[in-house]
């Protein structure tokens, strides 16, 4: 049979790929590998997130980090799918679900291969993906422990009474220290906890999914609920294909109860120091009731936004004179009020979409100032290609472990440009409708659709779930920037003379890199280090996230959902991995050792 002969060439990809491991000659994998074959790791064997573009350059990491981490122990990996031959409708390919096993770790792998009938295996490896499953001698929590849940510190101590002293931390060391109780610091705090790292998040809001509550009243989430479960703790049936954002809220509230985790609310971080003899902050945090706490973590992980933090003012001219309202599109939250009046907003993003149209629906006269093109799709066809992984019977672990493989940057930017070539046929006639109203429509960059904008930039794209039409209609209209000269106290002047008038001014203008954030709080220095946040970096990785930085003890989670969540568990074993002083030193990314070549 066609997948016996598979299982069996895959068998011997994996004694070989072993053998060539383990040779004291040097690693060479010209009968495995292509010439133009890539290879991604996420905390496997670089405990760090690094990608490497050719067979060369694979063969130089795989040697340089073959003596320390000792991978061994190479076989099909266990509940998994088994080698299939799979065929997307341009091309075969042979996927290997496989797993080892290092001095110190667990490690799950995904092999991309293509047929090669003269090959032993019937295949030569295209790309493969490495990721941190786990750490030995770091167990699962126990089910069901023995007894009530809790040992008391004093007689008569109850569990609540003892919940609270933990969660205070007046009597126990930190050793994670979590800004923000969104879904990346939850998700964080979680994994950290089974994995049985003391982890405390605070958060600057009075209540646990506060973030999404306070955001513009019409928001729901534009991807899919079965690529959006949280982990150890699913959505319930009930729940709607596209989230609303209060639904969202509500969660994070019920998760972090339901997961019992340790979190201080109504606190602010106000910044910190790192002492590089004793690894560890000096972090001063705000509390609820006005006290200023000095903590002292060894690790930091800043989980306070995804593309960007703070948002991003642009200095429009004229601006300051304008006598109507204007507020940035974080300060927004709904359109009551407004009803009869006309507003301007600044902007074409997602953002900018979703609160037109909500103006809209509440009676509020819309005009939408473009800045630069735009890459639309329909939110359906745009779902097709990104949520295709996590279809209606695939495991959502499923779906994220060949997510991380399709993130190989040549591979992603290759299937991003089919993805929106399809989309610009599939969305023609919205299209054609929407540059008859005035929109320029671009095709993000070198026409790798909103799919790499996401990465590269956090905007530039909308999704439509229903803000398209009413633009093609003309019930909200839209002008370029260069058509305005400057604004007024009326509204803006525009450069055939006349003005177009206004009550409400949106800067829906997106947000400041995560960069200056790290200044404000822990200096220049480090943020100059560190560099830029959420941003595709030279390899192909999202800068900084999930991974180590040139600052020891600080980390960074963020972005949606389906990148939050194996992004987090990898995070949380890496941050493991560094306080049982697992990472060697030459492995820091400050020594820059192993960066892609």
């Amino acid at each position: 049979m066609v997948t016996d002969r598979i299982s069996q060439g895959a068998e011997l990809w994996l004694k070989d790929l072993e053998s060539a491991l383990s040779s004291a000659d040097g690693i060479e994998l010209d009968a495995l590998f292509l010439d133009e074959s890539y290879y991604r790791d996420t905390g496997a064997l670089t405990w760090d997130f690094h990608q490497y573009h050719g067979r060369t350059a694979i063969e130089n990491i795989l040697g340089s980090v073959n003596k320390d981490m000792h991978p061994h122990n190479f076989r099909l990996a266990d509940g998994w799918p088994a080698p299939q031959e799979m065929d997307n409708g341009t091309a075969t390919t042979i996927e290997v679900f496989f797993q080892f096993e290092t001095g110190s770790a667990q490690v799950i792998a995904l092999m991309y291969g293509v047929p090669d009938e003269t090959n032993p295996y019937g295949f030569r490896t295209q790309s493969l993906y490495t990721r941190l499953e786990g750490l030995n001698g770091v167990d699962a929590p126990a089910v069901h422990p023995r007894g009530y849940g809790y040992t008391p510190s004093q007689p008569g101590e109850n569990w609540l009474e003892h919940r609270e002293r933990a969660r205070s931390f007046e009597d126990r060391e930190i050793e994670v220290l979590i800004v923000g109780a969104g879904q990346a610091g939850l998700m964080t705090a979680a994994y950290l906890k089974y994995f049985g790292v003391a982890a405390l998040v605070i958060d600057k809001h009075d209540r646990v999914g506060d973030n999404w509550r306070k955001r513009y009243a019409s928001l729901n989430l534009h991807n899919t609920i079965n690529m959006n479960h949280f982990p150890l703790l699913r959505f319930p049936e009930h729940y709607p294909q596209y989230l609303p954002k209060d639904v969202l809220g509500e969660w994070l509230e019920t998760y972090s109860r339901y997961l019992d985790l340790d979190i201080w609310a109504s606190t602010d971080f106000v910044g910190a120091e790192y002492d590089t003899v004793g690894k560890k902050w000096a972090a001063t945090v705000t509390t609820a009731n006005g006290e200023q706490r000095v903590l002292n973590p060894k690790h930091i992980v800043l989980a306070t936004g995804g593309i960007g933090g703070k948002p991003n003012i642009p200095n429009l001219p004229g601006l300051a004179d304008f006598a109507g309202k204007v507020m940035h599109s974080s300060e927004f939250t709904e359109s009551d009020g407004f009803a009869g009046k006309k507003a301007l907003v600044i902007g074409m993003g997602s953002s900018a979409h979703d609160i037109a149209r909500d103006l809209h629906n509440h009676g509020v006269q819309v005009t939408m100032v473009q800045r630069s093109p735009v890459v639309i799709n329909s939110v359906e066809i745009a779902n097709s290609a990104y949520a295709a992984g996590y279809a209606d019977g695939v495991p959502i672990e499923l779906g994220d472990l060949r997510y991380g493989l399709a993130l190989i940057g040549p591979l992603r930017i290759a299937a991003s440009k089919q993805a929106h070539q399809a989309g610009k046929e599939a969305d023609a006639e919205l299209h054609r409708g929407l540059e008859k109203a005035g929109v320029v429509l671009g095709d993000g960059y070198e026409g790798a659709g909103w799919l790499d904008l996401f990465l590269r930039t956090g905007g530039g794209y909308y999704l439509n779930a229903g803000a398209s039409e009413l633009i093609v209609s003309g019930d909200i209209k839209v002008i370029q920037a260069d058509q305005i000269n400057h604004f007024t106290g009326s509204g803006a002047l525009l450069a055939d003379g006349s003005t177009l008038e206004s009550d409400l001014i949106i800067l829906a203008t997106g947000y400041q890199n995560r960069k200056v954030e790290v200044a404000e709080q822990f200096g220049d220095d480090i943020a100059e280090r560190i560099g830029d946040i959420a941003r595709l970096s030279e390899e192909g990785e999202w800068a900084n996230m999930w991974s180590q930085t040139a600052q020891r003890g600080l980390w960074f989670s963020g972005g949606g959902i389906p990148q939050v969540r194996p992004g987090a568990r990898i995070l949380a074993l890496l941050i493991k991995a560094d306080l049982l002083d697992l990472i060697p030193d030459r492995y820091r990314r400050d020594a820059q050792v192993l960066t892609a070549q």
